[in-house]
């Protein structure tokens, strides 16, 4: 599991039967942004030759990390119920390690 999703997993709004259908639909909402956000990082971290996918990769990347234009980037946080700086770390570090959904097998 990757660290951007430790990430949303601590943020996890746990659900259960004795919940209204308010907090139901909260929690679809915000796994919605959440997914905004995760898909971000996986075109963020394409190393796809298509020039379609590159373009993706600089608009995901500025969208991310660049202070001048992540007003929606912040704005998706909040949506998400994420709290801005520390997801933000967290994307950094998921960057970092080139956004590996699974650790390598130790052999």
């Amino acid at each position: 599991m990757s660290i951007f999703h430790n990430a949303v997993n601590d943020y996890a709004v746990e659900i259960n039967d004795g919940q209204s259908s308010f907090n139901k639909e909260t929690y679809v909402y915000k796994s919605i942004w959440r997914a905004v956000i995760t898909q971000s990082l996986m075109d963020a971290s394409s190393n796809s030759k298509k020039m379609f996918a590159k373009k993706q990769k600089v608009e995901a990347l500025r969208w991310l990390l660049d202070e001048k234009h992540n007003n929606d980037f912040k704005a998706v946080c909040h949506l998400a119920d994420l709290e801005y700086a520390k997801t933000l770390k967290q994307v950094k570090v998921a960057l970092e390690r080139g956004c590996k959904w699974r650790n390598d097998k130790k052999q």
